[in-house]
């Protein structure tokens, strides 16, 4: 969990530095927005946030938005699996967590892809592929050079964050665990 905590942290930082780079009022307040909806504040400040001179947004704000979200609860749901694995490796021998990534994991993927597959194409046949926003949109931004770091830092963010999962969390095995022995499981359990 503290993983999670570390990622959403980095993320925060990230988005009040963008927010005040593009120096958009109240960076506080899309801070929070992220911290407290997740994807769909990440997605709602994506759709939002005032462009660079050299920067550009294609389909209009729905299909923008969309998007986003898909990415962003895509990454989501990446460290949270991450997470759950570590947590049940500390109760469930590893082949049945293979058992269970194999079955279970593999059903909950295909069941997102299918949901993401379907708002991503819903959106974009309704964007409008002729609605592009070009910056500055921003006045202030107006000849200002592109950022060095740019948006790169959000793919650091992730994968930092992923790392950090398995990092930080320190499964604590259980006392009985240490009593039991694995091989004689599947024979006192039906599986």
């Amino acid at each position: 969990m503290t993983g999670l905590l570390l990622a959403l942290a980095a993320l925060c930082i990230w988005i009040y530095q963008d927010a005040q780079r593009r120096q958009l009022l109240r960076p506080w307040a899309w801070t929070l927005l992220v911290a407290f909806l997740g994807p769909i504040g990440i997605a709602i400040y994506w759709a939002k946030r005032p462009l660079y001179p050299a920067e550009y947004r294609v389909g209009g704000y729905a299909w923008v938005m969309t998007r986003s979200f898909v990415i962003a609860t895509t990454a989501w749901i990446g460290m949270f699996g991450a997470l759950v694995l570590i947590w049940l490796s500390t109760i469930v021998p590893m082949p049945l967590i293979i058992a269970l990534i194999l079955s279970l994991g593999v059903l909950l993927a295909a069941a997102w892809s299918l949901v993401a597959f379907l708002l991503l194409l819903t959106v974009w046949l309704l964007r409008d592929g002729n609605h592009v926003e070009q910056g500055p949109t921003h006045p202030l931004l107006a000849g200002q050079p592109l950022p060095v770091w740019g948006d790169r830092v959000l793919k650091v963010i992730f994968f930092g964050g992923l790392l950090m999962v398995f990092m930080f969390t320190e499964p604590a095995t259980p006392h009985w665990m240490e009593q039991v022995e694995w091989q004689t499981v599947p024979g006192r359990i039906a599986i």
